[in-house]
């Protein structure tokens, strides 16, 4: 296992001005890995999970490259949720691993998604420096995940999920972006 030291986290701008987290880490060869994932990113994986902290939904955020692609035709068959036995099957369809789309609750997405992490941390390990304060404490601190922001975006992938199920009909997102918060919340973060 690899283990990625995190070296710095900061909020930034793409070169287009939209605002997002740039986490660096040092990879065990001395090179640098960088992440780089819009601020909205840890509460939707809060609503989408039905996650209770910030600290999950970060890590999750964090190892998720190196997590397995159920819907991928070649590799998802090692998939560590489908060798579970966490699947879904669709009458005249053959069995599929459950995804947040497909799981029958959120329940079992949050569980399929657990495991692809922890099986993503056997092959890659992302930690804070050893005897130095936490770069992801600036993440932690000034998350932006607000009540509101985590029942509108549950609202909508309870919406979408019942669409794929063939239930209803997706509905628009209610979710409001406000450009001026927006704006603040960046000159805030990029000051600290």
């Amino acid at each position: 296992m690899d283990v990625y030291q995190v070296e710095t986290a900061e909020a930034t701008t793409t070169a287009q001005g939209t605002p997002i987290w740039l986490v660096s880490m040092r990879k065990p060869d001395g090179s640098i890995h960088a992440h780089a994932f819009p601020p909205s990113t840890i509460e939707w994986r809060m609503a989408e999970y039905g996650l209770d902290t910030v600290d999950e939904a970060l890590d999750i955020i964090l190892h998720e490259p190196w997590a397995a692609d159920p819907t991928d035709p070649i590799l998802g068959r090692q998939d560590p949720a489908m060798k579970a036995g966490m699947t879904v099957q669709r009458a005249g369809a053959a069995a599929e691993p459950i995804r947040l789309h497909n799981a029958p609750t959120i329940a079992d997405a949050r569980e399929a998604h657990r495991l692809r992490i922890a099986d993503a941390k056997t092959r890659i390990r992302i930690t804070p420096p050893k005897g130095k304060q936490d770069p992801l404490d600036l993440i932690r601190q000034q998350h932006g995940v607000t009540s509101e922001g985590l029942r509108q975006k549950a609202a909508f992938v309870d919406s979408v999920r019942r669409a794929v199920r063939g239930e209803q009909a997706a509905r628009t997102p209610d979710i409001i972006v406000d450009p001026e918060s927006r704006t603040r919340i960046v000159k805030e973060t990029s000051r600290a």
